[in-house]
């Protein structure tokens, strides 16, 4: 079946491809992690003041905003990993890709480098599962939690940025590519 595709890339046969799912079902995605890393570093950003003027004004402090501040921002952390490979900003040695210049050896090794990162973490995937399944009886020091959903941050965290992963190489691929990375 033919599909009329407008210039802003917008389906008009009426009928929505698997493609147009897949791609609204990521802006979904992304949309959900931007506003739980936004609300965690609110989280980090309120306690850490309640902590300051606790301790500076009122010479006291509550024993579980630094522990909730601290569970908050591996949360943080996992989950922005995901939104960092989604605009390419890891740290990484690019110094090879500046100095070649054929676009499609440039390409090439964007891909191989980044399906490294994403053998990685499935690799570590069921580490962090075994991990989980071993501090279920740990509990935090000053809030009634156990460690267990602290270290859940690391499998969502790795199912995320391997989500990432899948929707950012083709397309960066393709800036490589066209020479407009």
């Amino acid at each position: 079946m033919n599909t009329l595709i407008k210039s802003d890339g917008k389906n008009t046969s009426g009928k929505s491809g698997f493609i147009d799912v897949l791609i609204k079902l990521d802006h979904i995605i992304e949309n959900v992690q931007t506003y739980i890393c936004v609300l965690l570093f609110i989280i980090i950003l309120v306690l850490g003041s309640v902590q300051i003027f606790g301790r500076y004004l009122f010479h006291y402090s509550t024993p579980w905003s630094e522990e909730l501040m601290r569970f908050s921002g591996i949360w943080l952390a996992m989950i922005g990993s995901s939104l960092t490979i989604r605009v390419d900003g890891h740290v990484s040695v690019d110094i090879l890709l500046s100095y070649m210049k054929d676009n499609k050896k440039r390409a090439i090794l964007f891909v191989v480098a980044r399906l490294i990162c994403v053998i990685f973490l499935i690799w570590y995937l069921p580490a962090s599962i075994t991990m989980i399944l071993k501090s279920k009886t740990s509990m935090a020091a000053s809030i009634p939690m156990p460690y267990a959903y602290v270290y859940l941050a690391v499998p969502v965290g790795i199912v995320m940025m391997l989500i990432s992963y899948a929707s950012t190489i083709p397309n960066y691929m393709k800036k490589y590519m066209k020479g407009e990375k």
